[in-house]
């Protein structure tokens, strides 16, 4: 088994819509020049829609049904495979993944090509709505996450306590950008080593 020093890393930034996961995990891959797979644009992607069109549907119907859910995590590990294959020194997947499955499923397809690292996103509700409501007037916003979304999002998500074959941090993203990659940097630093 090779040292877990010389392995590619796999990042999952995750939580609850407007919970900070994308700012956060974009900006982190990007500082580290990792692929960076956000389920909002694969899930378009897959439904042939412009990433920044509209969609407010009820949780869990029409793009965002259990289906389309489960078609865009089969692709987000499809694509991280062959971007680790490609000699990358890591990945990063940004989505909500709030069932065990749907983390199990990353360990389980991507674990033989590097260590994983998951990054619980939380925030007080309050910033959620704030962040809403910013979204809201951001035309070129791929998320179609809103306070309605967060509500039935919450109601099912499956709070993980550790996750068997994979590092996990959970993290408050009420703090500059800055920091958040700071203790992102800490956590996967000192569990790689």
């Amino acid at each position: 088994m090779p040292r877990q020093i010389d392995r590619s890393k796999v990042v999952v930034f995750f939580g609850l819509t407007g919970s900070g996961k994308s700012y956060l995990g974009k900006r982190w891959a990007a500082e580290r020049g990792y692929p960076y797979f956000n389920s909002d644009q694969v899930r378009k992607e897959l439904a042939g829609v412009a990433p920044e069109s509209r969609h407010h549907v009820p949780f869990n119907e029409g793009l965002y049904s259990p289906d389309m859910t489960r078609q865009t995590y089969d692709e987000m590990a499809l694509r991280a495979l062959a971007a680790l294959r490609d000699n990358k020194a890591g990945v990063v997947l940004d989505g909500s993944y709030g069932a065990e499955k749907q983390r199990l499923q990353v360990v389980d397809a991507l674990s033989s090509r590097g260590a994983i690292f998951f990054v619980h996103c939380h925030c007080q509700e309050s910033v959620a709505r704030a962040r809403f409501q910013l979204r809201a007037a951001d035309s070129g916003a791929v998320s179609d996450g809103r306070w309605e979304i967060y509500v039935g999002q919450k109601k099912s998500f499956e709070m993980p306590k550790q996750l068997k074959g994979a590092s996990l941090l959970d993290l408050d993203t009420d703090d500059s950008i800055a920091a958040l990659i700071t203790r992102v940097d800490n956590f996967i630093e000192s569990t790689y080593t």
